[in-house]
């Protein structure tokens, strides 16, 4: 208990001064290859910056926890991919794609099944809750949170499924991204979907609607999670530009 406050503590005094998020700026993880893949949707610009081995489950607010699929430890970097120093204990539920409401996190365990199950976690990844198993879908992958609705979006390779926190089926529809992981952006209330092994990102409206669909050059690996920063800030920039 001890080292979880002070972990816990440690982190909350990075973040208090930290800068805020800029807006259409994408988190992506590949935790096989050990990167973070920082993507500039409006520029197409993206910088790449190394995590620890097995890192996968995102979320970011004022800075980025990232847990860990094999249950090894959960680890903090700054928005710009250099990391804090600051890790706590991860529990391993294998997940892959993470997301956070700025209260508790949400990973998707089990993934790359039919019987995913979503667990609530703390803001550093530690004590793992379940919620509810996905009752839809094969090969369960991707999963981000809707700030707008309060919902979670739930997604396999080809259809993307919007749950309560209570595990209520609420809607559904079809994408054309095959595999890959899912981010919510707050600053639009639009979903994207990111096709793993590709440069593809596809920006969808929460009824569905394919809005666009980029290219963007590198960003092709084994990326699993996906997220942009929860209540990012219109024209804030993280403290390295990004693609310089």
């Amino acid at each position: 208990m001890k080292k979880f406050a002070k972990t816990l503590l440690a982190a909350v005094c990075f973040v208090a001064g930290a800068a805020p998020a800029a807006a259409g700026v994408l988190y992506v993880t590949d935790g096989d290859s050990s990167r973070l893949a920082i993507v500039n949707t409006a520029t197409q610009a993206v910088t790449v910056t190394p995590t620890l081995p097995g890192q996968y489950p995102i979320a970011v607010s004022s800075s980025v926890w990232v847990g860990n699929y094999y249950g090894s430890n959960s680890s903090q970097y700054n928005l710009d991919g250099s990391p804090t120093g600051v890790t706590a204990p991860a529990a391993d539920v294998n997940a892959v794609d993470g997301t956070t409401n700025g209260v508790y996190n949400f990973e998707l365990g089990n993934a790359f099944t039919n019987s995913a199950t979503v667990y609530r976690a703390n803001l550093d990844w530690t004590n793992p809750v379940a919620l509810f198993n996905v009752q839809h879908g094969s090969d369960l992958v991707g999963i981000t949170y809707d700030t707008l609705s309060g919902n979670l979006w739930v997604s396999n390779n080809t259809t993307l499924f919007q749950y309560t926190l209570a595990g209520g089926l609420i809607s559904q529809f079809n994408h054309a991204g095959g595999r890959g992981s899912l981010a919510y952006d707050t600053a639009d209330g639009t979903l994207w979907y990111v096709s793993n092994g590709s440069n593809a990102i596809r920006q969808y409206s929460t009824s569905g609607s394919l809005l666009q669909t980029l290219n963007i050059p590198g960003l092709a690996s084994n990326n699993w999670g996906a997220e942009f920063a929860i209540g990012a800030t219109p024209g804030a920039v993280p403290s390295r530009e990004l693609g310089q």
